[in-house]
């Protein structure tokens, strides 16, 4: 076969698998269709990867009479991700498999140091992981959640605030981690989470200890000239405001952080003070979902996209999301409806942080499996 048949070729069968991957299953017919690939080169890759054990037979499609067809769909079990998610005081494992479903999961307390003893306990819990599921054979690479500024080209971290580091090479992970890696910031990861076949654009806001961001567009992250593209923690809410950990007054991180919520007491307690009508924690919600609604609707303003809320504070939003949309309109006179917030998906509260860096490195070497 010359080289560029078969570069066409492995183009072709790696549109077929992200297409699938993405859309779940399809008929033959509408894989060709979504391509644009003819019905003969359409059957040919398809039956090249049903032979690999890549594709499988998925559901049957209703018959206009003879054997029932069956739709295509990604054999999920035949490669994994896993996602490493590292907090000031532990570290999460994530696996998923090509389909992004949760095959295993782990945390175990770790505060976090620039240390060589670290990594490597980063390392063990890794394989400790791999080795119960018995995922090293198929393992495809690995995703690595860090709360900082990563910029993977110069293969390095370049800042972070909460462990106080500046341009550390990531050499430290490749060393304790013999996998394809890629490391990308918290919020980042955190917004694959919320990507599926009917969610391709929009803007995800992460309400963590630091509070952060991402933009999704079609499917891809977007980075910016310096890496530091959804830094919306430090877009300025109120002019000559509180003073935020970066040295600027007024910046959205100083009024939805959660530490403005749990200055007493955490999350859970906070929400249950609520829920009992308490009036003081009613008035901090209200003035924090004030500040949340003009963050949000400013965000819309600019780029036009669905918002998703997400992090500590997203996972407790939904019963609130109908007084978040009504202060929104306030802001928003462009919008008939303020359908365009969603709270974070109730199925996937659980170690986000691990499961987005796991989902990220699946969009990266997931079509590695094609060869």
């Amino acid at each position: 076969m010359h080289e560029n048949a078969g570069n066409m070729k492995e183009n072709n069968q790696e549109r077929i698998f992200n297409l699938l991957r993405r859309q779940g299953s399809l008929t033959k017919q509408e894989i060709g269709t979504s391509l644009g690939l003819s019905m003969p080169t359409t059957l040919a890759n398809v039956n090249e990867l049903m032979e690999q054990g890549i594709l499988e037979e998925g559901e049957a499609i209703e018959s206009t009479g003879g054997r029932r067809a069956r739709k295509i769909q990604v054999n999920g079990k035949s490669g994994f991700c896993v996602g490493i998610d590292i907090t000031t005081s532990q570290v999460g494992f994530a696996v998923t498999n090509l389909m992004g479903e949760v095959a295993a999961k782990k945390s175990m307390p770790l505060k976090f140091q620039d240390e060589p003893k670290v990594y490597e306990q980063i390392g063990g819990g890794l394989e400790q992981v791999i080795k119960r599921g018995r995922f090293k054979n198929k393992l495809l690479g690995v995703g690595i959640s860090f709360p900082g500024i990563i910029d993977m080209q110069a293969e390095r971290i370049v800042q972070s605030h909460i462990f106080g580091l500046e341009y550390v090479s990531l050499d430290r992970f490749h060393k304790i981690i013999p996998y394809p890696i890629i490391v990308e910031n918290d919020a980042n990861c955190l917004s694959f989470v919320e990507l599926n076949a009917e969610r391709s654009d929009y803007v995800y806001i992460s309400l963590n200890r630091t509070v952060g961001g991402a933009i999704i567009q079609k499917g891809q992250l977007m980075t910016g000239d310096g890496f530091r593209t959804g830094e919306i923690g430090h877009m300025v809410l109120v002019p000559g405001g509180r003073i935020c950990y970066c040295g600027k007054k007024g910046c959205a991180d100083a009024y939805l952080s959660p530490n403005v919520l749990t200055e007493e007491a955490s999350l859970d307690v906070f929400f249950a003070r609520l829920q009992e009508g308490e009036e003081e924690t009613a008035k901090v919600w209200d003035r924090y979902l004030e500040h949340l609604a003009i963050l949000a609707t400013n965000l819309r303003m600019a780029l036009d996209m669905e918002i998703v809320i997400g992090g500590e504070v997203g996972a407790y939003l939904e019963p609130y999301m109908n007084v978040l949309r009504k202060k929104a309109s306030e802001y928003d006179k462009f919008a008939r409806d303020i359908d365009y917030l969603h709270s974070i998906s109730a199925s996937r509260r659980e170690h986000t942080g691990a499961l987005g860096a796991s989902l990220l490195a699946l969009e990266v070497f997931g079509s590695s499996i094609i060869k």
